[in-house]
Order: structure tokens, then C-alpha cells, then sequence
């Protein structure tokens, strides 16, 4: 297996590759040797029993006769915290779209950092304790704890939020009450300020598949059933000419 496929086995979403990468950043200070180590108990299954709960991720690793007991750590949000993270969040349509789709938006932590804030790992914020008689931080077998990781957040990214204190459910309804409190003005759209020019986009084909993104947010306050039909029709019209117009038909 080749270094680029092997690493690729632990991380194949832009977030898991993340989490992988904070790991692999600290090999400039601290002795590489615990990174093989730690994917190759990974990769050979001796880390099980993995679980994720708000601040801890814990697991055993079966290393050769003894079974040892691993525990990472990440400081979790408070709800002044996350309150601030959801209104930055719910301000950019795409990010709460993404998130209802079960996804992690590529700048999402861009959006974050504005508010001094990052789902991922800062310097210094992850730890990890284990019962080997190892004195180093971290040790191979939390390594191996933190490249097992990966995948499991590849699968649900939701575990990330989760280990900084808000699991899919309670996100995504906070997310929903913050989008549909504000009371927006109509005429505040044509009196703007700002160069939309300067405004980067980057489009991308219309999936027909891919639920409108008014659908994942849920009905509008005040609208009856039909209205927000018609509504949703109107949006995917709208979708597929502004990519008519984006390819210059």
C-alpha cells in the first residue's frame, strides 16, 4: 500500500482528513515513530470500542498481551459559545444546508473563526491520557485512537460537534429557530451596501437529487402548505437557470 493510500484509509472527507492532519502536524515536535506505530495498530484493528461523548473520546487498544484504556480530550463549547457559533452558522444559508444534509461545509471553520471559534482542534487543546507506562503525549496507542477517528467522522461529522458539546438533533433545531427568527426587511435588499462584484461564488451543476435547500430548512413561518410548494418549485426553477446563466447559455 502506498503512504498516499494508506493515509487516504483514514480519512476520506475534507473534515476527516482534517482531524487526521492535526495529528500529523505535531510530527515536527515530537519523534515520528509514534505516527507508524499508531497506524499500523489502527489499521491492524487494535483499537475497539470506540465512543464519543461531548469532551471525551475513549477506547481500548489491544496492544499485544494488554489491553489498554485510552481517553482524548477536547474542551466542549459553553452555550454562550455555541449560541454564538449558531447564529454564524445560520447566517450563511449554505452552511445550514449543508449541515441538514449531513455534511460539513469546506470554510465552515472560516465562518467560525470570525467568532474565535473552531470545531477542530487548536494548538494545545487536544489531550490524551492512557494506562501504558509511556511518559509521551500522545502516546502511540491514543495515535491510534486518534487515526481510528477519522473514518468514524467521515461517516458522521456530527461526532465532531458532539465532542464539543452538541450532538445532530439539538444542532440542527437550533439552527433551524435561528433561521427562522430574524423578521427580514424586503427593501433592505435593493438599498445594500457593498460591491457585489467583489462577491466570490462558485457555482456548482444543480443536482437533481440533492434536496432544495429551502426543503432542509422547513417550512417558512406564515406560509400555508400550497404556498411553500410553490415556493420550493419556484427556488428549483431558479437553481437550474442561474446554472443555464452561469454557463453562458
Amino acid at each position: 500500500m502506498s503512504k498516499k493510500t494508506e493515509a487516504n484509509a483514514f480519512g476520506v472527507t475534507w473534515w476527516g482528513r482534517r482531524w487526521r492532519r492535526a495529528l500529523e502536524s505535531l510530527g515536527a515536535t515530537y519523534p515520528n515513530s509514534r505516527l507508524p506505530q499508531g497506524r499500523s495498530m489502527a489499521r491492524n484493528g487494535a483499537v475497539r470500542d470506540v465512543v464519543v461523548a461531548p469532551g471525551t473520546v475513549s477506547a481500548q487498544v489491544h496492544a499485544r498481551t494488554k489491553v489498554l484504556d485510552v481517553t482524548l480530550t477536547l474542551p466542549v463549547f459553553t452555550d454562550a459559545e455555541w449560541r454564538t457559533a449558531v447564529a454564524a452558522l445560520a447566517g450563511q444559508l449554505r452552511h445550514a444546508a449543508a449541515l441538514l444534509r449531513g455534511e460539513l461545509p469546506e470554510d465552515v471553520d472560516d465562518t467560525l473563526r470570525e467568532v474565535d471559534l473552531s470545531l477542530f482542534p487548536k494548538t494545545g487543546e487536544l489531550r490524551s491520557t492512557c494506562a501504558c507506562p509511556g511518559r509521551a503525549e500522545p502516546c502511540a496507542h491514543a495515535t491510534a485512537v486518534h487515526y481510528v477517528l477519522a473514518p468514524m467522522l467521515d461517516s458522521d461529522p456530527f461526532l465532531l460537534t458532539r465532542l464539543r458539546g452538541r450532538d445532530r438533533d439539538r444542532l440542527l433545531a437550533e439552527l433551524r429557530a435561528t433561521r427562522s427568527a430574524p423578521e427580514l426587511d424586503p427593501a433592505a435588499l435593493f438599498t445594500a451596501r457593498g460591491d457585489l462584484a467583489a462577491i466570490e461564488v462558485h457555482p456548482h451543476r444543480p443536482d437533481e437529487h440533492t434536496p432544495e435547500a429551502l426543503h432542509l430548512l422547513g417550512p417558512a413561518p406564515g406560509l400555508d402548505e400550497r404556498a411553500w410548494r410553490q415556493l420550493i418549485a419556484a427556488a428549483q426553477r431558479a437553481r437550474a437557470r442561474a446554472w443555464e446563466l452561469a454557463e453562458g447559455s
